[in-house]
């Protein structure tokens, strides 16, 4: 098992990564219309995530407990799925909220938040399965 402050590093540099990448990719994808709400949704995810990075990387001077970023990182799991149910039923029934939104626009929304919804899903349990549960990090107190 990896120790958890090395995991928080990890998963800092791949959210970084990941964000940055869904703002540029995102932002580019809305000169085209038949891909704008996609592409705008994309580029939001992108920012949240790399604000979402900024704190991580500003908290590195303090690294959470094992206990505690396997914690954060099952809750964030949870979240993510919750993420593809509310996508998925967007791109699927594209309901219009009161005209505001087309059919099309819908289905782009939704596809995108279930796109990052999954990539957040994988990085989050990948992050979770390498911290032990059992073994507390240097310095974390015993159950």
């Amino acid at each position: 098992m990896t120790p958890a402050p090395v995991v928080a590093a990890q998963l800092t540099r791949r959210l970084t990564v990941l964000g940055a990448t869904s703002t540029l990719v995102g932002l580019g994808l809305t000169a085209a219309p038949s891909a704008r709400a996609f592409g705008l949704q994309t580029a939001a995810w992108g920012v949240v995530d790399l604000a979402i990075a900024g704190v991580g990387a500003a908290r590195s001077s303090t690294p959470p407990t094992a206990r505690r970023l396997r914690t954060v990182l099952l809750v964030n799991a949870a979240l993510d799925v919750g993420y593809l149910a509310v996508g998925t039923q967007l791109a699927v029934r594209r309901p219009g909220f009161g005209g505001r939104l087309g059919p099309a626009a819908a289905r782009g929304h939704g596809t995108a938040v279930v796109v990052q919804g999954l990539a957040l899903l994988v990085l989050d349990l990948a992050h979770a399965r390498r911290i032990s549960p059992a073994a507390p990090a240097a310095g974390e107190p015993r159950r």
